[in-house]
């Protein structure tokens, strides 16, 4: 039996299709992360509109010995970096600049093109943090850079009757909470945290066809079939259905969520740039080693890649 519902979509429970672990890999300066979604596990197809999930961490460095991830330019994307421990410094090629710290989250949307440095300055300590990429639809981007840093004191919280299940809702809606932002490709980025033994169910939009699972701590099941999954297990669910149940095991359960509509559009992707043709990437690097792939300021508002 559920300790909380979820009263969004509807449907039938939909059921685990593929698992598999995250695998390891060394990005930026060097670092280690673990990518469940960007890999060759699954296809873009599958994971449509999510290009990319990188956890870094959780792991402790000393003062100046994470250096984070260096200058480096974007195009046709958004990147959403979910900060859980630790802080560090960013700033982008127009000269916005500001600081990240634990539980805070910046959504960046690249569109036309940026170039930006990140993760700078860690005080040392222990660090623990999620980067996103959403495909953008072909008609937006080209739209203006813009990004939006949401503080951990200003994240919408879902807590159910009993306190056993909590949830962070970075895009989308956990029972009647409602993220600041809402992406007009329609997703969902939650942070599921529940106690020992807690068990939940959440209701998924049918239009949102891709659902993947990433477990970042602890252990359960999930669906009515009770796949088990512990930590770096990445769970992809059927398309059909709205709901996803799932029951925290006795070391209690962390995982993010993601559901989104899928564009079923061409994907031409090569390094931090994404668009549709092999020509436009072609653009991009051209514009790239040229100078011109910055064409517009971004701004510190919602951008028209948001609702």
């Amino acid at each position: 039996m559920s300790s909380g519902e979820s009263k969004s979509g509807g449907g039938e429970g939909r059921t685990v299709v593929k698992k598999f672990k995250a695998v390891t890999r060394k990005e930026g300066a060097g670092f280690t992360i673990h990518r469940p979604i960007g890999d060759t596990q699954m296809s873009t197809a599958m994971t449509d509109p999510f290009l990319m999930l990188d956890e870094l961490g959780p792991i402790t460095y000393g003062k100046g010995e994470f250096e984070g991830a260096p200058w480096h330019p974007h195009r046709g994307i958004d990147t959403v970096m979910y900060l859980k421990e630790g802080q560090g410094d960013h700033q982008d090629s127009t000269g916005n600049k500001g600081t990240l710290y634990a539980g805070d989250c910046q959504w960046m949307t690249a569109g036309s093109g940026i170039i930006h440095d990140e993760g700078r300055n860690h005080p040392g300590g222990k660090l623990h943090g999620f980067q996103m990429w959403i495909n953008l639809p072909k008609k937006h981007k080209w739209t203006d850079p813009a990004y939006r840093t949401i503080r951990s004191n200003e994240k919408p919280h879902y807590t159910n009757k009993d306190g056993s299940v909590q949830a962070n809702i970075i895009a989308g809606t956990v029972g009647d909470v409602k993220a600041k932002i809402q992406p007009v490709v329609p997703i969902q980025y939650i942070e599921f945290m529940l106690e020992p033994n807690a068990a939940y169910t959440h209701n998924i939009p049918k239009e949102m066809e891709t659902c993947i699972v990433y477990v970042y701590e602890g252990d359960g099941t999930f669906s009515s079939k009770e796949v088990k999954a512990e930590r770096r297990s990445t769970l992809l669910f059927s398309k059909d259905g709205g709901a996803v149940s799932f029951a925290a095991g006795e070391k209690g359960l962390k995982f993010l969520l993601l559901a989104g509509k899928k564009l079923k559009e061409p994907v031409a992707w090569h390094g931090p740039f994404v668009m549709n043709t092999q020509e436009e990437i072609m653009d991009c690097i051209r514009d790239y080693q040229n100078g011109k792939l910055v064409r517009a300021k971004p701004k510190e508002l919602l951008a028209k890649s948001w609702k």
